[in-house]
């Protein structure tokens, strides 16, 4: 008997690349399976369509659900993607029979059965691989089953009581698959190291409002540096709610390059160029040394007593910033220091599990066994 499963694509870029080769690649395995993706705009549509292109063998179908009036043409906040509670009640027609939805979203059970969507079984794949609490949402119970990037996830959702083993699948990290392809340009033209500075969105988490402005004057005048500054495409989304400054492009240079939102900073581009990682509470980071070990450094803008914090333990890679003063310092001992490495090496592997396998194929696998067999 055939199955549909829809892959949801109603949220930020950042989240599409974490599922997208999945979809591909279910789509391949069998005719017992309809695999229907589901996109709120055509920048998302544009890059479903070039995924499909790497599986010439897919049954995938890609279908871009109307935007409202509202988004489409009165968008006057410029929102990267329209109202998911919007796009979830127009798309009610393509839901409501499938046998299997797959978000990247914590909410998802809460929205979809609010239009009375009661069917699908409901599963979750993790767009982010971190330590800090989110990743362990105590509403993942709505959840049928899991998707896990590793050990440590799976681990700890079980010992916080929030899933049982058996509705949980380790399949490590399929968004690794498309950074893999990836054929990464040159984003400047020296032969400068590339640090690249990924800030938060999170108002109350975020490093940005302390230390955007300062880490751009700081590279204006630092030459022998290449900054990327790309913060989480939400900043933009966001800045009018949570009143962000983004005026920020004139310090667009020869050595800085400014990015609200683009592919670039969402597929992995930035992550395989850059040379020196700078964040906050973004779990990029571990996609960041997944692709290979290198220096961090992290601010600490919230005077965070970060030390056997659990939900901080990824601050352990590389050096911190407890203030602005120390900035410089901290920089400067963290180029070319690849005192970490070996802790990065050994911890990422905890946290993304890795096999001969490809993630995406391990991932589709699942959701096929757990589709026809409950297992």
């Amino acid at each position: 008997m055939s199955k549909k499963v829809v892959f949801l694509y109603f949220y930020g870029l950042h989240q599409l690349y974490h599922s997208a080769m999945t979809s591909m690649e279910l789509g391949s395995m069998s005719k017992d399976i309809e695999v229907v993706c589901l996109s709120c705009n055509q920048e998302h549509t544009t890059i479903l369509n070039e995924i499909k292109r790497f599986y010439p063998n897919t049954q995938t179908k890609i279908i871009e659900i109307t935007q409202p009036f509202k988004y489409k043409y009165l968008n006057f906040k410029k929102k990267s993607y329209p109202s998911v509670n919007a796009m979830v009640r127009r798309a009610k027609k393509y839901l409501i029979d499938a046998d299997l939805i797959l978000t990247t979203s914590h909410g998802t059970p809460k929205m979809v059965r609010k239009f009375g969507i009661t069917k699908p079984l409901l599963v979750y794949q993790y767009h982010g691989v971190g330590d800090r609490k989110y990743g362990f949402d105590p509403n993942f119970k709505r959840f049928d089953f899991m998707l896990l990037p590793g050990r440590y996830h799976q681990n700890r959702l079980i010992e916080e009581n929030v899933i049982e083993k058996e509705r949980t699948k380790i399949v490590g990290w399929p968004k690794l698959d498309y950074i893999d392809k990836l054929d990464v340009p040159s984003f400047f033209n020296n032969n400068n190291q590339t640090v690249l500075y990924t800030p938060h969105w999170d108002v109350e988490l975020t490093s940005y409002n302390v230390y955007a402005k300062f880490v751009l004057d700081y590279f204006s005048n630092r030459k022998d540096l290449n900054l990327i500054f790309a913060p989480h495409l939400l900043i933009k989304h966001w800045h009018f709610t949570y009143k962000y400054n983004i005026n920020y492009l004139h310090y667009n240079s020869d050595n800085i390059r400014v990015d609200f939102g683009s592919v670039h900073g969402t597929d992995g581009s930035y992550l395989k160029y850059a040379d020196l990682y700078i964040g906050d509470v973004s779990s990029m980071v571990f996609e960041f040394i997944a692709i290979k070990p290198r220096p961090c450094l992290f601010l600490n803008a919230h005077k965070v007593e970060w030390n056997n914090n659990v939900d901080y333990r990824f601050w352990e890679f590389g050096n911190v910033v407890e203030c602005i003063d120390e900035f410089d310092q901290k920089l400067n001992i963290s180029t070319n220091n690849y005192a970490f490495t070996d802790l990065q090496t050994k911890r990422v592997r905890q946290y993304v599990d890795i096999t001969e396998e490809k993630p995406s194929m391990r991932a589709a696998k699942a959701i096929y066994s757990y589709l026809f067999h409950n297992v």
